[in-house]
């Protein structure tokens, strides 16, 4: 299996569907993760449950 160990994954579209997915992938291979979205709610939400299974996540809304 890929390990993520010790990287940084920026990823946009981080509030749902694909992008929301990869984020949730990355932090299970170890990567620390910035969710980018443009819906605060979204990007919180997806962040959250990275936390809330262990990993690191920041969340951003941009556009």
């Amino acid at each position: 299996m890929i390990s993520f160990e010790s990287k940084v994954a920026i990823v946009t579209g981080a509030g749902s569907g694909v992008g929301r997915a990869a984020a949730l992938r990355l932090a299970v291979l170890g990567a620390q993760v910035i969710a980018i979205g443009r819906t605060r709610s979204k990007v919180d939400e997806t962040a959250a449950q990275i936390r809330g299974n262990g990993g690191q996540a920041l969340a951003l809304a941009l556009d």
